[in-house]
């Protein structure tokens, strides 16, 4: 979808500061041997060919968005460590401008990095130089490059939610595991786009790992609501649903959903959660979302599945043959919108209140305004905190209080708010 290009999420995968540390000097000896050999592949094909099969990574899970850790090569062979936020919703490829540079991809150097084993070689002109320094999941960690659809559809591809490891491969192996649902590729974005069936009618949606939640295209949403307004769990983006914290009317206004049930194929969907979303002000001129979103697909979609749906699964996408495999790991939950009922914008390193959400045209949330910072949800200091931690530390059972300690024109009050079922 959107690179947030902002702290984002709670790290559910931790990783040790061993694991983050790369290449002894036996590594980088062995490597820099090999790296001769290595490079005469970077010109076999537009992406090279690669010296193993298949690569498995681990990433990080962070709000319902994930973090590859990937081995960048610098020109004298040595390897940079680096989080690389996994968009299946992203055409391109893109590095933040201090690895760009560091990897002299400003001087038409080819981009090669590994995934596990596995050595993928990009040419320069089908990256992306991003400027500003790295983003990061909250003060914890750096991201400091996006792996896009547009490399990915090269290769055999599993997300294993469960175990959190990402693995590509550039053979067949044996059938995945899992229901098997076609899809239509774009070969220019990546991006791909499965049929749908939701109360009996079908409709086009992408694949959007990339994308926290699920959102649809609110003009669709309306016409499930005429006959089944008990779908409707309330306006304003909660939780993960609040997933791009810009705090214009996407979110604000976005009218948040229970979808009991979504068909794809033989596979069900169950109890989804979405945020049926119209113009806004995320792309210039109040542009449709999702007309502009359509363009990057290989037809017209209504909207995209989210990490909220895919996280219970293990998704295997076999490009070349255009099937993706669903392998149940989880039973869906359906209780990923009972939060604090606020919509937040992030904006300086602060979390503000760009809302309160509203129930059945109540105010969920007493003595808030927008505009107000919050600072601390309980014992948690919002300064530094991830996306995925902000996220759990609104979400509790209904009825429950959570303390909120926000600021208002330089003063700092408390409020005690309870946590909404939507």
């Amino acid at each position: 979808m959107l690179d947030p290009s902002m702290p984002i999420g709670s790290c559910c995968f931790n990783i040790t500061s061993r694991s983050l540390q790369y290449g002894g000097l036996m590594r980088r000896c062995a490597y820099i041997i090999g790296l001769a050999a290595i490079s005469l592949l970077t010109s076999a094909s537009c992406f090279g060919s690669d010296s193993s099969a298949t690569g498995i990574t681990n990433f990080i899970f962070d709000g319902n968005r994930m973090y590859a850790r990937l081995d960048f090569v610098r020109p004298d062979g040595s390897l940079h460590p680096a989080l690389a936020f996994v968009d299946l919703g992203s055409p391109k490829m893109a590095l933040r401008e201090s690895l760009f540079e560091e990897l002299q991809l400003d001087r038409q150097k080819p981009l090669m990095f590994k995934v596990g084993d596995l050595i993928i070689n990009v040419p320069e002109s089908d990256v992306d130089k991003e400027p500003g320094p790295p983003s990061s999941i909250g003060s914890q960690f750096k991201v400091e490059a996006t792996l896009a659809a547009g490399v990915l559809q090269r290769y055999w591809m599993e997300i294993d939610y469960r175990a959190r490891t990402l693995s590509l491969s550039n053979q067949a192996t044996a059938r995945p595991k899992g229901v098997a649902v076609p899809f239509q590729l774009n070969h220019e974005t990546g991006l791909i786009a499965v049929q749908a069936s939701i109360d009996g009618a079908s409709y086009w949606l992408t694949v959007d790992n990339g994308s926290a939640y699920t959102w649809i295209r609110q003009s669709v949403a309306r016409v499930w609501l005429r006959s089944h307004p008990d779908w409707e769990r309330g306006r304003g983006a909660v939780g993960a649903s609040n997933m791009m914290m810009s705090g214009d009317t996407t979110e604000t206004e976005g009218v948040l959903l229970r979808i009991p049930e979504v068909s794809l194929g033989s596979q069900e969907l169950k109890d989804v959660g979405a945020l049926a979303v119209g113009p806004g002000k995320l792309l210039p001129g109040n542009v449709d979302l999702f007309d502009w979103y359509s363009r990057k697909n290989a037809v017209a979609v209504s909207g995209w599945i989210g990490g909220n749906a895919l996280k219970a699964f293990r998704l295997t996408i076999d490009y070349p043959h255009k099937t993706t495999y669903w392998l149940k790991q989880s039973d869906p939950d359906s209780h990923d919108l009972d939060q604090v009922g606020l919509t937040l914008r992030y904006a300086s390193h602060s979390f503000v209140i760009a809302r309160v959400a509203t129930k059945n045209g109540k105010a969920t949330v007493d003595g808030v305004l927008p505009g107000d910072r919050l600072i601390k949800i309980d014992e948690l200091d919002t300064g530094g905190a991830t996306w995925g931690a902000i996220y759990d530390a609104l979400h509790g059972k209904p009825g429950e209080v959570r303390v909120l300690i926000l600021e208002r024109n330089g003063e700092r009050f408390s409020i005690a708010a309870k946590v909404t079922r939507f």
